[in-house]
């Protein structure tokens, strides 16, 4: 009797996780950088792009990076930026510098605002666990990364999801909430449990780098997980010249993967 409960129970699991996987139909795509339009259960619209590896044939799960875009004009209320932004946000940043890393980079337009909004978060997730349903990917090898916009939203998410990422690596933003930061300048009280690798510049010139270095401060003083790259001659809207610094991240995405494959 108590076998055919679990039994039952763990069908019930499997059944409703299908489901939820499957509330978006998402199209499984071929090695290459794709622009794909989907719309969500209660009619939002919403534009991604995804970059599949070369040789990904789905006979082998793969990690996958999850990026969050920067700023556009109006990023509060239900604004939203022009279709596919995030593809520049991916060309700009990314594309040269994780090339290396043979990672599904999956990137999606905000659909509200800032990455912090109700809506956001629930189109992203939404979107996010289509996507793993659809592909083979190892989701224990899953990076959250931003810049700036981008950077508060990948505080918040790891913040808020640090079960479902390996790592976090936010750029040119701060571990705060971005609607009231410049206001009450409070940062996010979070106990961090995974490694974390933070880029500022200290010429930046919009986002003061200075709570990024005491923030930095405390979490290695509690023994966090920390790295700490300090730029100091990109400006926050010198976006293009970033992927050669970016690159010096991937060996410590490298090293988090295999610590997960060898622990």
């Amino acid at each position: 009797m108590k076998k055919n409960l679990l039994f039952i129970i763990s069908l019930f699991s499997i059944l409703n996780s299908v489901a939820t996987a499957q509330e978006l139909d998402i199209i499984e795509m071929g090695p290459g950088f794709h622009k794909v339009e989907i719309t969500h259960p209660d009619g939002t619209l919403q534009r991604y792009v995804i970059d599949i590896p070369e040789g990904y044939d789905g006979s082998k799960a793969v990690p996958m990076i999850l990026g969050l875009h920067y700023g556009f004009g109006g990023m509060g209320g239900d604004n939203r930026p022009e279709p596919y932004w995030t593809e520049g946000f991916f060309n700009k940043i990314y594309q040269q510098a994780f090339k290396p890393l043979g990672a599904i980079f999956l990137a999606a337009d905000s659909v509200s605002g800032n990455w912090q909004s109700p809506e956001n978060e629930a189109a992203l997730l939404r979107l996010w666990d289509s996507v793993n349903a659809t592909y083979n990917i190892d989701e224990r090898k899953t990076i959250v990364t931003g810049y700036s916009m981008g950077a508060f939203g990948t505080w918040d998410w790891a913040s808020k999801f640090q079960d479902r990422f390996a790592g976090a690596f936010p750029i040119a933003g701060m571990s705060a909430d971005m609607n009231t930061f410049r206001e009450d300048g409070k940062l996010l009280d979070t106990d961090w449990k995974i490694p974390l690798y933070i880029m500022h510049s200290h010429v930046d010139g919009l986002i003061d780098i200075a709570p990024t270095i005491e923030y930095v401060k405390k979490l290695k003083s509690e023994g966090k997980d920390v790295t700490f790259h300090e730029l100091f001659v990109i400006t926050h809207h010198q976006e293009n010249l970033l992927p050669e610094s970016i690159g010096h991240a991937v060996p410590w995405i490298k090293n988090i993967w295999q610590k997960i494959d060898n622990p």
